[in-house]
């Protein structure tokens, strides 16, 4: 019904003798014309031409059309009536947008390479404007003209594109479409939406699933499928920015270019989150970057993990952040890896009893709210720590090629399954209080019987080696940690020799299978002060360890060995000792560095802890690692239990060279240790640097040049251009040639360049 009908019926009954009925029907009639009627405002094409020509608009007062006396704006919705095109020049903004959907409507909205942000809806309609909402289509682009044209959604929270009243079935759809409504507000998607690519910059896009349809109705984010010039594979970008938030309720269809072909790209950016509320999401994308967060939330039914169902789609199986914030668990895939963090929020648990696990990337990483239990974990860091908030268990493999794992004092254990193994490469446990190797094997080698247990007060990694076979059972190894370390034990080894230090903390083993077998158990000083490796010796805590001393070479690891039986592991505490005096220092070191400072170089050093220190010696040497000279010395501020600091300034170096520093500390015993070596690079004069024009500026008189010593002056060509680049004049190099064009210069900026065949260097000269 159009609106001159509706009015037409409304005056009639106002002639009724029936007023009850009257009353009623008017009311309906001022409902319905409210409905389907356009805004007091509103503005709609009367022909086709520009945006901005007010004479293609009019606009409605409430009762009639009248012509426009300016164009629309921010508060007017547009309607863009059957046959008319409307172009825009220039970047323009309206409330609603209602485009003619009728089957000969054709291109309504040429965007022109322009923005038009929206603050309503955009909607289709049927009939002369107002019209009727529809969302008829036949395969026209009603919206052009490229990828930088743009819609811009801005403005309060709202359903944007509304049910019924939008197609995504056009395989024309030239534009680009940008969400930008703000923080906190959320623009609803009803309807399928079509373009060439899609951006969430702010707030959150809702994808609301139609349930009154059977099936269900996703309103899919789809692109454009013109073939002949978006090629025949996969097309179109879907990018959420850092702020931003999808969140889709749908199961499949969320994404993809048409009904076999995948989108390009799902772009989640740092700072972004996806929210997936249905039971079995599906993205149909070729590419995944998920850097942001992904979030499963759904408190009803099932809810699976992200699946594809196209052959030219991918499965994400790297992601940054992932968090449970519904009532039902998630199963993960066989195999995915996380680079960011993994939270339980919910109630609803991610189940990965079948899942490889991987943690990479160089950023800390949380694990909270649950006890993570992959079936196998590797652990791949280039830098950062992962941290966990309760219990760690591994059902099968544990793989340590690289990084930290932070256990903050709760428990490891691997291989429940009685299938798995330990297999180390590298890295560290960090705040580990207890291991548990369930169903361990009965051979320990280097690989699957090393533990990396991280010192907490003295830094390094104190590695438990264990080499031998056993009995099997499931090993335990609890670790006690305290700070310091004992300088007067009291005891000596079983061969006699008297220990002189030994480590406060300590390792105890439980739980293997009783065994005679012979064990060479070997615990590392790493980030110990050590002079020799054979000063090392394993020991218990305040007596002589079981076994037989095994003395060790190994500069890298440091280790303290012993041979002993498996048995003789039961109800003893092992740690690390010396027998040679002050072989484990009594100083922690906790950085050593050096920078230039004005025109010194200032060594810095801190360390955590003293005892009976004497001095610190400054080494430097600008020959590589040989020819070591000491350029000072400062005494120590005495024993400390807390950390100290101390720095040295060196004012005799060579600008130009790279230096080399070491410290060097001595105690009242005559017993020397060596810091880690720090590099300073030195810095080459470059050529520029090497280039002199006298006087600059210049208001008169001769002018003098001085060149790079490595610089062929004979071969030197001279161009003279101002700093606009334009070239004033160019010959061949000689002084009194040059202070000659010079002092003919105009009052100016100018830029003076010298090339030969070898290389070219320019400077500012200013003539007053």
């Amino acid at each position: 019904m159009k609106t001159r009908g509706k009015t037409l019926a409304c005056r009639a009954l106002f002639h009724s003798r029936i007023y009850l009925i009257f009353l009623a029907v008017a009311f309906w009639c001022l409902v319905l014309n409210a409905s389907l009627g356009q805004e007091i405002g509103a503005y709609r094409s009367v022909a086709s031409g520009n945006y901005g020509n007010i004479n293609i608009w009019e606009i409605f007062d409430g009762t009639v059309w009248s012509a426009a006396s300016i164009k629309p704006g921010q508060t007017n919705d547009i309607y863009i009536d059957v046959g008319h095109l409307v172009t825009l020049t220039g970047d323009e903004e309206a409330k609603s947008v209602f485009i003619n959907a009728q089957a000969s409507a054709g291109e309504k909205l040429n965007l022109n390479g322009n923005n038009l942000d929206i603050y309503g809806s955009l909607q289709g309609f049927d009939g002369a404007a107002p019209g009727i909402p529809n969302r008829a289509w036949n395969s026209i682009n009603w919206i052009g003209n490229s990828i930088t044209s743009t819609l811009t959604f801005k403005g309060n929270s709202r359903a944007i594109i509304k049910l019924d009243t939008w197609t995504g079935q056009s395989d024309r759809s030239r534009y680009s479409v940008v969400f930008d409504p703000g923080p906190s507000v959320e623009l609803i998607i009803e309807e399928a939406f079509k373009a060439l690519s899609f951006t969430i910059k702010s707030g959150s896009v809702y994808q609301k699933i139609d349930n009154n349809s059977a099936p269900s109705k996703c309103p899919t984010f789809s692109f454009n499928t013109e073939t002949t010039i978006y090629g025949s594979g996969d097309y179109g970008e879907f990018h959420i920015e850092p702020g931003a938030k999808l969140v889709s309720d749908c199961d499949s269809d969320i994404l993809f270019r048409s009904a076999s072909l995948s989108a390009a790209l799902f772009d989640l950016q740092s700072g972004g989150e996806l929210i997936l509320e249905g039971t079995s999401p599906q993205i149909e994308a070729a590419n995944f970057q998920l850097n942001g967060k992904v979030t499963f939330n759904k408190n009803s039914g099932t809810q699976n993990f992200i699946s594809k169902s196209f052959a030219s789609s991918v499965l994400p199986l790297k992601f940054h952040d992932l968090e449970i914030q519904g009532s039902q668990n998630v199963t993960l895939p066989p195999a995915i890896s996380v680079t960011g963090n993994i939270t339980q929020s919910g109630t609803g648990q991610f189940q990965m009893n079948n899942t490889h696990l991987t943690f990479e990337g160089a950023e800390d990483q949380i694990i909270s709210g649950f006890a993570l239990n992959p079936q196998d974990l590797t652990v791949n860091k280039s830098g950062g720590e992962v941290a966990f908030d309760q219990n760690l268990t591994v059902l099968r493999n544990l793989s340590m090629q690289d990084g930290k794992l932070n256990f903050q004092n709760n428990t490891l254990t691997i291989n429940t399954s009685s299938d798995g193994t330990l297999d180390y490469q590298g890295g560290s446990w960090e705040n580990l209080t207890s291991f548990t190797y369930a169903n361990a094997p009965t051979s320990f080698e280097a690989s699957n019987a090393t533990f990396p247990f991280g010192d907490r007060y003295h830094g390094g990694i104190r590695k438990v080696q264990m080499l031998g076979t056993n009995a099997g059972g499931d090993l335990t190894i609890d670790y006690t940690e305290y700070n310091g370390a004992d300088f007067n034990p009291g005891f000596s080894d079983s061969d006699a020799t008297p220990i002189l230090y030994r480590l406060f903390s300590y390792f105890n083993f439980s739980g293997l299978n009783s065994s005679s077998n012979p064990l060479e158990l070997r615990i590392s000083a790493k980030n110990l002060i050590v002079d020799e490796p054979e000063d090392l010796r394993l020991v218990c805590t305040g007596y002589a360890a079981p076994g037989t001393h095994i003395e060790s070479s190994d500069t890298d690891n440091l280790w303290a060995i012993r041979s002993l039986t498996f048995d003789d592991l039961s109800d003893k505490n092992f740690t690390v000792g010396s027998f040679r005096t002050l072989s484990i220092l009594p100083v922690t070191w906790l950085s050593v560095s050096a920078q230039v400072k004005g025109n010194s170089r200032q060594i810095t050093w801190s360390v955590a802890s003293e005892k009976d220190n004497e001095k610190f010696e400054i080494y430097t040497s600008e020959n590589g690692l040989e020819n070591w000279l000491k350029i000072g010395e400062i005494p120590s501020q005495g024993n400390s239990e807390t950390p100290t600091f101390y720095s040295f300034k060196d004012e005799n170096y060579s600008q130009s060279l790279t230096s080399y520093y070491q410290i060097r500390v001595v105690d009242f015993f005559g017993q020397e240790s060596w810091s880690e070596v720090v590099r300073l690079e030195g810095k080459l004069p470059s050529l520029a640097d090497q280039l002199t024009i006298y006087p600059n500026p210049h208001s008169m008189g001769k002018i003098w040049v001085s060149l790079p010593e490595t610089f062929k002056s004979e071969y030197t060509q001279v161009s003279i251009n101002s700093t606009q680049g334009a070239l004033i004049s160019s010959f061949s190099f000689s002084e009194v040639r040059l202070s000659d064009k010079l002092q003919e210069m105009n009052p100016g900026v100018y830029i003076i360049t010298f090339s030969n065949t070898d290389t070219s260097i320019q400077t500012r000269w200013i003539k007053r």
